[in-house]
């Protein structure tokens, strides 16, 4: 694999490297695949320095982009939002980024009018003829069941006055869901996440109930009604990895067995707590535990199989889309929150942090903080990223973590990276099929 990094003086250490049949252009995020020849060509010009490098990617028909000034960051209309619907919680969990479900206030819900108005404003800013997106989240959203439902059927008639879909999503800890729940989200087509940590010994030790009893017996029981309507409800669970669980194919396998189809992972970086969050030599044990837990995946998946392993397969699907990254992701771009006073901020993560904020109940999104936030934020502003040959498939990381903590987990992020281009080159050769459907 070749790894072409176009900065503006090219240093031979910030290129990147060369390890196989696939090449990547940095500043824009291609993947083009090469001959023997020519990767053995590609890795001897590197090594030569930056005019002979140039001068191989001439030759391949590749010239290094000029590297400009980034561009003005526009404001896009808000298409996806997430209702801070219960600012409390029936679990303690000990690094939960809502420090309990609260955001270090007074536990709170979401009234009507709240709802109701960043509702009207989420419908009335989108186009005839497009869709938007609601998560319900918390805290524990459940908590608040029938703000929920209330919500749905509120945004499915202003939605379908103006001619808008809704699409509706659901975080939740698994606790509180029955059958009745099911059919409602099955009814709407709902995604829901489950947040699991492990199988019952290492996910009642991170998520214990506030009388401090375990989690994972309730969670299991109620899942049945979920797993018996997979056809209309998008399931998957999602793991805080903590030094407590770093065993990463042990921990999706266990949750698997529960019948999920799809379980994603993500390192707790930044806890206000300081509670579990991953440090120094940990995110090295990250890497080799994420790796080989997509090993179990490539080795299922190439042959025709299922894992349910989720992170490997958003890498293998982002890197063939190829579209470079300004940002991380959507937030302040085209996603926001509403904590349950109304206010807005940049993500879920951000609510009641004045690092995020977003606008008011009263005054809606303000453009012009999210602009700002965006531009400063962007990728080409941010140190070392503007060296890193990962920047443009990382996008610079999560704000609110970088924030908060800075940025201890970039050495693991691109051996990430590395590890996902040399499957991604293999997935090809092995199984182009599986990347059929995707846009």
């Amino acid at each position: 694999m070749t790894v072409v990094d176009a900065v503006p003086d090219l240093r031979p250490s910030a290129m990147g490297h060369v390890a196989g049949d696939v090449l990547l252009m940095a500043e824009s995020a291609a993947v083009f695949g090469l001959s023997e020849e020519d990767a053995r060509h590609m890795r001897d010009a590197l090594q030569a320095g930056d005019a002979a490098a140039r001068q191989e990617l001439g030759r391949l028909g590749l010239d290094a982009p000029v590297p400009v000034p980034p561009p003005s960051v526009r404001v896009h209309p808000v298409r996806a939002l997430a209702l801070t619907v219960s600012q409390t919680c029936n679990l303690a969990c000990g690094y939960c980024y809502a420090a309990g479900g609260s955001f270090g206030g007074a536990e709170t819900r979401m009234g009507w009018d709240v709802a109701r108005r960043a509702i009207d404003r989420l419908i009335a800013g989108t186009i005839p003829g497009g869709g938007v997106k609601i998560a319900f989240m918390g805290g524990e959203p459940m908590v608040a069941r029938d703000l929920i439902r209330r919500s749905v059927a509120y945004a499915n008639e202003r939605g379908a006055a103006r001619a808008v879909q809704v699409g509706y999503s659901l975080t939740t800890n698994g606790t509180l869901i029955t059958a009745e729940d099911a059919d409602f989200f099955a009814r709407h087509r709902f995604a829901v996440t489950v947040s699991l940590d492990g199988g019952r010994e290492v996910n009642d030790r991170l998520r214990p109930d506030k009388a401090g009893k375990g989690s994972f017996d309730r969670v299991a029981r109620r899942m049945a009604p979920l797993l018996e309507r997979h056809d209309r409800i998008q399931l998957g669970a999602r793991v805080t990895v903590t030094p407590v669980n770093l065993d990463i194919r042990r921990v999706v396998e266990d949750i698997g067995a529960l019948g999920f189809h799809t379980v994603g992972v993500a390192p707790m970086i930044a806890s206000p707590t300081g509670q579990g969050a991953l440090a120094g030599p940990q995110f090295a044990q990250l890497l080799d535990a994420m790796t080989d837990c997509g090993d179990a995946w490539f080795e299922a998946v190439a042959t025709g199989g299922h894992h349910p392993f989720a992170n490997l397969a958003t890498v293998l699907g982002e890197l063939h889309r190829g579209q470079p990254r300004n940002h991380g992701c959507g937030a302040a771009r085209d996603y926001l929150a509403v904590d349950a006073e109304g206010d807005y901020s940049a993500c879920h993560r951000f609510v009641k942090d004045p690092l995020g904020a977003m606008g008011t109940r009263d005054s809606g999104p303000d453009d012009a903080r999210r602009a700002a936030f965006l531009d400063d934020r962007t990728v080409e502003r941010q140190t070392p990223c503007q060296s890193c040959w990962a920047r443009r498939l990382c996008g610079g990381g999560c704000h609110q973590e970088v924030l908060h903590a800075g940025r201890p987990a970039c050495d693991f992020v691109r051996g990430w990276l590395d590890y996902g281009l040399r499957r991604y080159s293999r997935m090809m050769a092995l199984r182009p099929d599986w990347f059929d459907d995707m846009a």
